[in-house]
């Protein structure tokens, strides 16, 4: 029977494990619906009767690592299809993107239309696995690089005769050390082949080895194979039988004109964080056993190392973890719980000026932690009782568990910021503070709860005062149903002090106009609870018996039980002056920018009061605008932090061994996982790779010898972390 998913907006995570699941319950036709760049599909699939078709684009990683399944797509391709796949086959009624096949280690892959650069590369025969790849039309450069074994052809069928296999020098097949490529009515220009291939016709006996793959193609796509068989066809293979013994010096004596280049870029981990910690950097130093260094370049990324990254960020940083397409994730989230004791945080610098901050949330503090570090006296003004905003006031418990938020708070704290609590502050008020501070930096976060114009809305009541209420040990009265409006993480936070009101969970239904943003891990296990999510719905009515609300077909529904909103809340910063007042969108929102610097010389806007976002996006900006800050009082240039990321096909996937589970490695040991993706680790693999001994190292610094390099790229291939690139002289 077939299964037809309407992958319309389902996220790639939750559409992947959706798959599986169906997969894994016997469903063997699958069917997906608009599709629209979702990434993995079919990635890890071992079952060789399921038949997985796909209506639209796919994302990357197509198929990566895919064991049996036969996909699909009726439609173009993107980059990294079929990457490491053991088995399986793969159809593309249209184009493909770049990288495709990398590593691929069996099964077969057909795409209609073209394709892009580095299509084939690393290619190898897996035990009793050899793999295929035949390609309807032209392709980039470096076709088949290091090509270790499997076949490859290139039909042409257009028969062009220029850019059938990629336009630069010495790009076709360099390296390849196994397997055989084919190219269809394709004179090869003769700077086109690369190092180590050799060009010539094919036989007979090679054509009747590929005809059956070119007929299977020609049937996928209703083609004629016929015409396309009767034309010259151009083998390229190893040269000789030590493909590589041009490579090494002194018979090595071709010079690219290249020379490597060591480059250190952000780990995919890294380009995730909201904050932008190197995660990559921080495993590097412990690989290392520089333990005090790597708690040191944490602390000069985000004060909240213990409450935020240990426990209410939804660590972004795993979602994109190389590792997790081999086996599982690097556990940053048990590494950011598991160091403690370290020492206090050290101050970076003696400067002199004295900083004011309103508000002190996750955004205040932490604009207050980078300026005490740098020397300045600090002085936060609070309205409430104490440090902490929203996580201490509105996050709750079993989230963020309150002695964490205390080991943050008391190094902060240590480093001599002075806190006025109790202190509201008005326009009198801060005209007071402005005199008397170098500057003023204003994160008083967002707590107006924007309650929709809908009739009835007086009923609702606001989830941030509900949650405020119940963790200063108050028990709000509620009814025994409720109706949770929005889903994102406050809603989570809501839902467990209903909880532990004795609301049943199932009493609790959530409504969003969209899929809820909570993280999926809160949400499934509410959900198992007996919690029901509700969505898309739009409310329309709020009643004193619950509330009405209308679905995308324009049905109207009511569900019972008293209202309770956590959506958007909105900052009040009314006591601003009136110029700055006039940089702030309609719903009170500062918008100028991540520095936070207002058309007030000295005073900037951070945090939740310059847009919505996570706890983590607040640490970001607020550093961000802490440096601004300090930049502009010492009158320095202020330029942001930036890294460019590293590309996933950069990297050596492939040369890690996957893990069946992580029951024999403690947290201890998690460093030997990590790939350290755009991250030199010393390894000295790139040393031992150069022919000639042209690479050298002496500490932690490598040099070349250009007299000896010949710009082979050996050293950048052997690099597992894709740190070492190749540029020219």
């Amino acid at each position: 029977m077939t299964l037809t998913i309407d992958a319309r907006g389902i996220y790639y995570r939750q559409l992947n494990e959706l798959v599986r699941r169906e997969a894994a319950a016997g469903r063997r036709h699958i069917v997906l619906q608009n599709v629209r760049g979702q990434r993995y599909i079919g990635a890890g699939l071992a079952f060789p009767d399921l038949l997985l078709e796909i209506e639209g684009v796919p994302g990357e990683d197509l198929a990566f690592c895919m064991g049996g399944p036969t996909v699909i797509v009726h439609g173009h391709g993107q980059n990294a299809i079929a990457n490491t796949m053991d088995s399986g086959v793969v159809v593309v009624h249209g184009l493909g993107g770049d990288a495709l096949a990398y590593g691929m280690r069996g099964g077969k892959l057909f795409v209609r239309d073209n394709v892009g650069y580095r299509v084939g590369i690393h290619m190898k025969e897996y035990k009793k696995f050899k793999p295929a790849i035949v390609i309807g039309a032209t392709t980039g450069d470096f076709l088949g690089e290091y090509m270790a074994g499997g076949t490859l052809v290139v039909l042409n069928r257009h028969n062009e005769t220029e850019n059938v296999a990629g336009q630069a020098d010495r790009t076709l097949a360099t390296g390849i050390h196994g397997g055989e490529l084919f190219i269809f009515n394709y004179a090869v220009p003769p700077h086109l082949p690369g190092i180590g291939a050799k060009v010539g016709r094919a036989t007979r006996a090679d054509l009747r080895r590929i005809r059956p793959l070119v007929e299977e193609f020609c049937r996928r796509f209703a083609m004629e194979a016929a015409p396309l068989l009767e034309r010259d066809v151009v083998k390229i293979v190893p040269a000789g039988s030590r493909p590589f013994s041009k490579f090494y010096y002194p018979t090595y004596p071709v010079d690219t004109g290249l020379k490597p280049e060591q480059c250190e870029l952000a780990s995919p981990c890294e380009a995730a964080c909201p904050v932008g910690i190197p995660t990559g950097r921080f495993l590097r130093h412990i690989r290392l056993g520089e333990f005090k260094e790597a708690l040191l370049l944490i602390d000069g990324y985000t004060p909240f190392r213990y409450s935020n990254c240990g426990f209410i960020c939804p660590h972004l940083c795993m979602e994109s973890c190389s590792r997790g397409k081999i086996d599982f994730p690097v556990r940053t989230v048990e590494l950011a719980r598991g160091f403690r004791g370290d020492p206090a945080v050290a101050k970076t610098g003696d400067f002199r000026g004295r900083i004011a901050v309103i508000g002190a949330g996750p955004a205040g503090l932490t604009a207050a932690y980078f300026l005490a570090r740098l020397g300045y006296a600090v002085d936060v003004y609070e309205a409430g009782g104490r440090a902490g905003g929203k996580m201490h006031q509105v996050i709750s418990r079993q989230r963020l568990p309150l002695e964490d938020l205390e080991q943050d708070l008391e190094r902060i704290t240590a480093l001599g910021v002075n806190f006025h609590y109790g202190t509201r502050v008005d326009g009198k008020k801060f005209a007071a503070i402005l005199s008397g501070a170098d500057h003023v930096i204003v994160a008083t976060g967002a707590h107006r709860p924007q309650i929709p114009p809908v009739n009835g809305k007086e009923l609702i009541r606001g989830g941030l005062d509900f949650l405020k209420a119940y963790n200063l040990g108050e028990k709000p009265v509620i009814g025994s149903r409720v109706v949770v409006i929005g889903g994102g993480d406050a809603a989570m936070d809501g839902i467990e002090a209903l909880s532990e009101l004795q609301v049943s969970p199932e009493q609790i239904t959530v409504i969003d106009i969209q899929t809820p943003s909570a993280s999926l891990k809160e949400r499934k296990r509410w959900e198992q609870a007996g919690v029901k999510f509700l969505y898309p719905l739009f409310l329309q009515e709020v009643t004193a018996e619950g509330v009405v609300v209308e679905d995308s077909a324009k049905r109207l529904e009511f569900i019972p039980g008293d209202a309770l909103a956590f959506i958007n809340e909105a900052p009040e910063m009314d006591f601003l002056p009136e110029e700055v007042r006039d940089q702030l969108d309609r719903k009170g929102f500062f918008t100028g920018g991540e520095t936070g610097r207002t058309i007030h010389p000295r005073i900037s806007i951070t945090g939740d009061a310059a847009g919505l976002g996570l706890v983590a996006h607040s640490i970001r900006k607020a550093r961000e605008c802490a440096l601004s800050v300090h930049a502009l009082l010492q009158e320095l240039p202020y330029q942001q932090e930036t890294r460019e990321a590293i590309k996933l096909a950069d990297l050596r996937l492939s040369a890690s061994l996957p893990l069946d589970s992580l029951d024999d490695l403690t947290i201890q040991e998690e460093y030997r996982r990590c790939l350290h993706c755009g991250v030199c680790v010393l390894c000295d693999d790139c040393v031992e790779a150069c022919p000639r001994q042209a690479r050298s190292r002496e500490g932690d610094r490598f040099s070349i010898d250009l007299k000896l390099c010949g710009g082979c790229g050996s050293c950048a291939a052997a690099c597992r972390g894709g740190v070492i690139r190749m540029v020219p002289r």
